[in-house]
């Protein structure tokens, strides 16, 4: 069915659009950069993305666990497999465009596909985004396990600190074993690494949104600066002041800080703070229907923002090939990898962001439009 739905929480509206929108803006290496200086986006978006999961994820003793487990392959794993066919159909075409000539897929692409799966947890670089899924889908499996194995025991603090146990030991073993030795249990590792942020999801819910709502105007500014003052003071401490940030969550090879707890303690900052600007400021966009269209179909943007990062690419290429040079676009780089930019105007990577958010949001569209024709159609047979 056509998503039409108006959500009602529109904190967390605005706040998982602006999160997707992060997202996208992180993958052109920051064209906006909103607080990118002070807070990167890396050292957040993903953990905030669980968090904001955890908050609607409603668990209990009475959660009958079969309908749960089915209900997250319906809305995440199905989801999943049918946007990974459709770019790798795409992909095709766009390499077909690219190379000038039908791509033949080798032999070993398949089982090379279906190992990047089951370890990285997408099947190639143009569904890179995707490897999101898979740890998401397993965190919320096991969540929901524990938590009605547990239920009649089962504190949120003391999870809590179970969780970030958990956690920290995940950073320790990215940061101390070869990559190589833990390619096979990455997706689970990674499943650990984030529920910490599932039952901070939930404590913020149950125990802290309406201490956290109901502060002044006032002392929201003072918590923001606070916020912004601890991340300066960590980045000036730090060996480097990335180290705030962890790169390349697909893999876990990311974690440049020399301690293990920067990357739990960046995705509080972090969340705490954006939870903070959209209770401050973002009531203007809580009626806005694009924003809710945004946030009802972050899946489409993070699945397929990358696909169209290079059907802009073919378009320049087109452009520059066939009416007028584009300066400095490099025809032969584009054709090498799905990870290209044209460089030639600083602002121009804004182009890529506002691509990257619509052109899934007008597919989405359009597929809606299709799914409702057809149910019409079967409907008067």
């Amino acid at each position: 069915m056509a998503e039409r739905r108006s959500k009602s929480n529109k904190k967390f509206m605005v706040l998982s659009a602006l999160c997707i929108f992060m997202v996208v803006d992180h993958h052109t290496f920051t064209a906006f950069n909103l607080f990118g200086d002070f807070i990167p986006y890396n050292s957040f978006f993903m953990p905030l993305f669980v968090f904001i999961s955890g908050y609607f994820n409603k668990v209990d003793s009475d959660t009958k666990l079969l309908p749960y487990i089915l209900k997250k392959v319906k809305t995440l794993i199905i989801p999943y497999a049918g946007l990974s066919l459709l770019i790798f159909a795409i992909k095709l075409l766009l390499d077909w465009f690219k190379l000038g000539l039908v791509p033949e897929v080798p032999s070993w692409y398949f089982p090379y596909a279906f190992e990047r799966v089951f370890t990285i947890g997408s099947f190639e670089a143009m569904a890179t985004p995707m490897w999101f899924v898979l740890p998401l889908f397993l965190a919320l499996i096991l969540y929901s396990i524990l938590k009605k194995l547990l239920a009649k025991i089962w504190n949120s603090y003391v999870m809590l600190a179970f969780f970030c146990a958990m956690h920290l030991i995940v950073v320790y073993l990215a940061r101390t074993i070869n990559p190589e030795e833990l390619v096979f249990v990455l997706i689970p590792l990674k499943a650990m690494f984030f529920m910490p942020f599932l039952e901070m999801g939930i404590i913020y819910r149950d125990y802290l949104e309406s201490k956290h709502t109901g502060l002044p105007a006032g002392g929201k500014i003072v918590l923001l600066f606070i916020l912004l003052g601890l991340n300066t003071i960590r980045m000036m401490y730090l060996p480097n002041a990335y180290d705030v940030a962890f790169d390349s969550l697909d893999d876990l090879s990311g974690f440049t800080s020399p301690f293990i707890v920067t990357p739990l303690l960046s995705s509080v900052i972090g969340m705490l703070f954006w939870l903070t600007i959209v209770d401050l400021i973002g009531k203007p966009l809580y009626e806005s229907r694009f924003v809710n269209y945004i946030s009802c179909n972050t899946f489409w943007i993070m699945g397929l923002h990358v696909m169209f990062f290079n059907i802009l690419n073919c378009i320049l290429m087109a452009i520059s090939e066939h009416l007028i040079n584009l300066p400095y676009f490099d025809t032969e780089y584009f054709r090498e990898t799905e990870w290209y930019f044209w460089d030639c105007y600083p602002n121009f990577r804004m182009v890529y962001v506002v691509i990257g958010i619509l052109g899934p949001l007008g597919m989405k569209w359009l597929w809606d439009k299709i799914i409702l024709k057809v149910a019409g159609a079967c409907k008067k047979v």
